[in-house]
């Protein structure tokens, strides 16, 4: 089982081939972010929880879910010592079960057809790998780190009324990764999508990968 107990930016490029299963569907992490309450891009700076932020703060292992820029869910493993503001952004996936379903959840707010949408589109990007799996503000504060995932289906089985995380190499070999992602296979990099603390290289993602949201 990951340890979710040590600091994001360890924790996160240990994550890179993991699974994320969510009503229904399930999607390889391809790319993921870590953010710390000792810097200031992180929304625990300073180390003081908030009405928004309490979960952040929660149990490692759990899940916190924010609202941003006024129309996009984004999703975070919580790491680190309980009480102390630590997490790693879920960044961009590869589908892996229900990708149809994954398509029509992202397209139905717009109408459009998603046949013809590259896997960028389904799951690169923070918003998109929300809402492509389901994941919901309800979900926030819970455990998706568990003792009792072993495989994909025991992910796909537990996580009807929310996300559940698995290490399962059968399904991140399907997209191309073999676990545990390293040498030549990870890439790193600054964050995106900040202004403060760029110089961090605290972005970690699979070379190459479909579900990247942007090259590094």
């Amino acid at each position: 089982m990951l340890d979710a107990t040590r600091h994001p930016a360890e924790v996160a490029p240990d994550l890179l081939g993991w699974t994320i299963a969510c009503r229904g569907t399930a999607a390889v992490l391809v790319e993921v972010e870590a953010y710390h309450q000792d810097e200031p891009a992180a929304h625990s700076f300073g180390g003081l929880p908030t009405p928004r932020t309490q979960d952040l703060f929660g149990p490692p292992g759990t899940i916190y879910v924010y609202f941003t820029y006024g129309m996009h869910w984004c999703a975070n493993l919580v790491t680190g010592p309980e009480g102390s503001g630590e997490a790693v952004l879920l960044r961009g996936a590869v589908p892996v079960h229900g990708e149809q379903l994954m398509r029509a959840r992202r397209a139905a707010p717009r109408g459009v057809d998603p046949a013809k949408w590259r896997t960028k589109e389904i799951a690169g990007g923070p918003g998109r790998l929300t809402q492509a799996l389901d994941i919901r503000a309800e979900d926030s504060g819970t455990p998706i780190l568990r003792a009792d995932v072993a495989t994909l289906a025991d992910a796909l089985s537990l996580s009807v009324d929310g996300p559940v995380l698995v290490r399962d190499a059968a399904a991140a070999r399907s997209v191309g990764i073999e676990l545990p992602v390293a040498g030549d296979a990870l890439v790193i990099g600054p964050r995106i999508g900040i202004t403060k603390a760029m110089e961090l290289a605290w972005r970690f993602g699979v070379r190459g990968s479909a579900g990247l949201s942007r090259g590094f």
